[in-house]
């Protein structure tokens, strides 16, 4: 894959042994020197996969499941969407299948290794199935599952949060302005708060630390949404398949086409329902509309509101909204057999079509036969930990590491000490100094870490911990990991905000 979820996932569950709880803190990124990579980087994805880790299974196997459960889990919550709004099982079972056989969703799992925004294929269909239900409905419970489903889309990935989340607004008030429900606005503003406190603990340390990296530097050079727009080839007509990058220009090594299928039956769907006058003719275009809205984003015609709307810059890849057009042109276009009622085959020659065009691109480019002894130990394991060394890395000295992190600590260069234990948020060492000292720690500085021996500080090119230490044999030097008052707020806001809703969830939960 090309991302790195496999050394992620192995971090996490040493933040779960050593009970960093939200873990914040990955001690082997940065070349061993450490990095506050959970911070920031959102969670959700890991604690799924230390479920699965935990009762067993390899962490590599872990997220071979978690993988697997965004392609099962995304057909089943578009299954009970579609069926919601179009009450038929017909258009549920064609809108399943045109989600999860659309080759951006291979593109995700195949090629890119795209945990995090695999598995938020499975939160739109839910998001709005429960919004569609308290609007209909206006029952507490499906309130209390769409706001916890939208924080799960926040700690599952934040962009696919940041794309979705207008779409859902213009549905939201598009229903509400044609049934002048306007009652309906104070509780889903407060779902919606109820989202953000339930994400504090990850929201306010990203709003508040994230000064202390350079956060600029996802949205710079490769990263610049402007070399990653697709063309109306590659969108629409392209079969074109390989398990390469994303590249300036037309010449990408992977495919982001939105699917023939996927297209096509919506379109379909609009005329035949226009021609037929069928009653979801109205429900059919505004899901089409937004379809080829979140198309429109992929392409470069659109750079005028990337310009303007500073946040899309850290989507990074235009291209990323086929996430969206696939949700809503698959929801769209499930309806076709509704509209074709009389033609009793139509169901499953669509679906054999639909799987038999796309099933080429649901695999691997190479099977490796690795397990977790062989994937974290050796020249994988010093891979891994040197990979994308800038992303996070704290911006307290001027330079990147590009070697190994020592395992003692040094004084001007000589080492001075040895170390006794390291975790994700506790190193004890033993130094001995001749003289009153500053004492660097190879572990890169963040707020939080503290010592038993005085003030922790950045120093050095590198902005590592250090410490000013007396002359003395063998000094016990303790550093930990703790809470700042920033992620000590975010956690109690996020664990009021759970017990909230539990005590609602027990009284409205029936």
């Amino acid at each position: 894959m090309q991302d790195f979820h496999l050394f992620r996932q192995f971090e996490f569950h040493k933040c779960v042994t050593d009970l960093q709880i939200p873990c914040r803190w990955a001690p082997d990124s940065g070349f061993g020197y450490g990095v506050p990579i959970f911070n920031f980087y959102t969670q959700a994805p890991y604690v799924l996969g230390e479920a699965f880790h935990l009762l067993g299974f390899q962490i590599i196997d872990s997220i071979k499941i978690l993988f697997s459960l965004s392609l099962i889990g995304s057909g089943i919550a578009m299954y009970y969407l579609a069926k919601q709004i179009w009450a038929n099982d017909n258009a549920a079972i064609l809108s399943s299948i045109l989600y999860i056989y659309a080759p951006y969703r291979a593109v995700d799992v195949w090629v890119r290794g795209a945990l995090p925004e695999a598995l938020a294929f499975v939160l739109f269909p839910l998001i709005s199935l429960f919004l569609y239900k308290f609007i209909q409905k206006n029952k507490v419970k499906d309130l209390l599952l769409f706001s916890l489903t939208l924080a799960l889309l926040l700690l599952t990935h934040n962009l696919s949060l940041l794309m979705f989340l207008p779409f859902l607004w213009i549905v939201t008030v598009v229903y509400i302005l044609r049934n002048k429900k306007f009652n309906l606005i104070p509780p889903l503003l407060l779902a919606g708060l109820g989202a953000i406190l339930l994400s504090a603990f990850y929201l306010i340390p990203v709003a508040f630390e994230g000064k202390f990296i350079n956060i600029s530097s996802t949205t710079q050079g490769y990263y610049d949404f402007r070399g990653h727009f697709a063309g109306i080839y590659q969108l629409l007509v392209s079969r074109y398949w390989g398990y390469g990058a994303s590249l300036f220009g037309p010449d990408d090594r992977l495919s982001l086409s939105v699917g023939h299928f996927q297209w096509i039956l919506p379109l379909l769907s609009l005329v035949f329902a226009f021609i037929f006058k069928n009653k979801s003719f109205k429900k059919i275009l505004l899901l089409t509309f937004l379809g080829w809205i979140a198309l429109f984003l992929t392409h470069n015609k659109s750079a005028f509101l990337w310009e303007v709307v500073k946040p899309m810059w850290y989507i990074q890849f235009p291209w990323r909204f086929l996430s969206v057009a696939v949700f809503f042109f698959s929801l769209a276009g499930g309806v076709l057999v509704l509209v074709l009622n009389k033609w009793k085959y139509s169901l499953w020659l669509v679906i054999v079509g639909v799987i038999l065009w796309n099933l080429p691109f649901f695999k691997e480019d190479i099977w490796f036969q690795i397990s977790d002894k062989k994937q974290f130990s050796g020249p994988r394991w010093e891979e891994q930990k040197a990979a994308s060394v800038g992303d996070y890395w704290p911006n307290f000295g001027n330079k990147l590491p590009s070697a190994p992190a020592p395992s003692q600590p040094l004084v001007e260069n000589v080492a001075v000490g040895e170390e006794l234990i390291k975790k994700t948020n506790l190193a004890k060492y033993k130094i001995s100094l001749d003289k009153e000292s500053d004492v660097l720690f190879p572990i890169a500085y963040f707020p939080g870490w503290t010592s038993n021996l005085g003030k922790v500080y950045p120093s050095g090119d590198l902005g590592l911990s250090t410490i000013k230490l007396p002359a003395g044999r063998d000094q016990k030097v303790v550093l930990k990991f703790i809470n700042t008052p920033v992620r000590t707020l975010g956690n109690t806001l996020t664990l009021a905000a759970l017990i909230v809703a539990g005590l609602l969830a027990k009284r409205y939960g029936h």
